[in-house]
């Protein structure tokens, strides 16, 4: 194999014309191998898709451009420990090709049904990323507030919390039995002065087992990570609101925004931690999609001029953008190479 030839950039072609922000001339279809990528590896246990991919790749999250399923094996599409990639050429550039490994398998009498003992590999670390992801939501503070509510404890408790028995009651816009919690949080101003959203943050989730009339229903607390009291808010339930099952893409556009919030108001974020975004769905920003992080220069003198010369922005990380709303969205830091704070710039890789 000539390796040489392979670490040579390919140009792709480009469909449509794409809108640009000033700081990107062009928006890149150069795709380049890492310095160093092998010309095969064997999936081991604890990889993650966006592990491998970073082994083959400058810019990991352009994955499925090389990606190419065997269609001779049962889901082409899943990779497990023991499977052996392959770096190939072809007609349209670099190529990634897949040979299963020799999975163990158990066989069940007496179906004739067949078990992996090996799980397929998850695309980014989930069990890393999960406890830093956040549930809250942005809402429009008027239809918040006449949303339903915890009026008292059933049991008459000054503490409420999991386990809890609650009425609740209020106007009741769904016929939902699963509620979440929430209470008002910050309120997120842009560079103009207008409101962005209003943050909810989520305390706790409930269950409504009876209707008591006139409004009132009696809910069981199933979660709570405080301690909860009357006049927190009832949203419906949405199931699967974080999905990290999607494998990480860039933004159709070229994109650029800014951080303006961290988790529980933290002065810095560290990797695995979550950002709130002033992009969002309006902006053309959707879930999955990844993120580059800058930070701006130092205004420094010119020794010279004796003027103010701001430096040039540096790079210092990668998000991963996983709950968009209209005008803002979380992301959660794959990596960084400088703690992050809010004022970085974020822009489409």
């Amino acid at each position: 194999m000539n390796v040489p030839r392979l670490k040579r950039l390919i140009v792709f072609c480009v469909f449509g014309v794409l809108a640009v922000f000033p700081f990107v001339s062009t928006y890149s279809q150069i795709l380049s191998l890492a310095p160093g990528s092998p010309d095969s590896y064997v999936v081991k246990e604890g990889d993650t898709l966006w592990d491998i991919a970073s082994i083959f790749l400058e810019e990991p999250w352009r994955w499925p451009e090389i990606w190419q399923g065997n269609p001779a094996v049962q889901d082409p599409d899943l990779i497990y420990p023991g499977d052996i990639l392959r770096l190939v050429t072809s007609a349209n550039g670099p190529r990634i090709v897949m040979e299963r490994g020799d999975r163990q398998t158990v066989r069940l009498s007496p179906t004739v049904r067949e078990t992996p003992l090996l799980n397929p590999i998850p695309v980014i670390p989930r069990q890393a990323l999960e406890g830093f992801l956040i549930e809250n939501r942005i809402v429009e503070t008027e239809s918040f507030e006449e949303s339903a509510y915890i009026l008292s404890s059933a049991s008459g408790n000054l503490i409420m919390g999991a386990g809890h028995e609650v009425i609740v009651g209020g106007e009741w816009a769904s016929d939902a039995t699963g509620y979440e919690i929430f209470r008002l949080g910050a309120t997120y101003v842009g560079a103009e002065g207008e409101v962005l959203g209003q943050e909810a943050i989520k305390l706790g989730a409930l269950n409504v087992v009876s209707d008591e009339g006139e409004g009132l229903k009696r809910a069981l607390i199933v979660q709570s990570s405080e301690e909860l009291k009357a006049g927190d808010r009832l949203l419906p339930q949405e199931t699967a609101r974080i999905n990290l099952d999607y494998f990480p893409t860039t933004p159709d556009t070229a994109l650029q925004g800014s951080i303006i919030g961290l988790l529980n108001n933290e002065s810095q974020a560290a990797q695995f931690e979550s950002t709130v975004l002033n992009l969002g769905g309006n902006d053309g920003l959707a879930e999955g999609d990844v993120l580059s992080i800058f930070r701006e220069g130092d205004q420094v003198q010119d020794p010279v001029t004796r003027k103010d010369v701001r430096l040039p922005s540096t790079e210092i990380g990668m998000l991963l953008v996983y709950s968009v709303f209209d005008r803002m969205s979380y992301g959660v830091i794959l990596s960084l190479t400088q703690p992050s704070s809010v004022g970085d710039t974020i822009r489409t890789p």
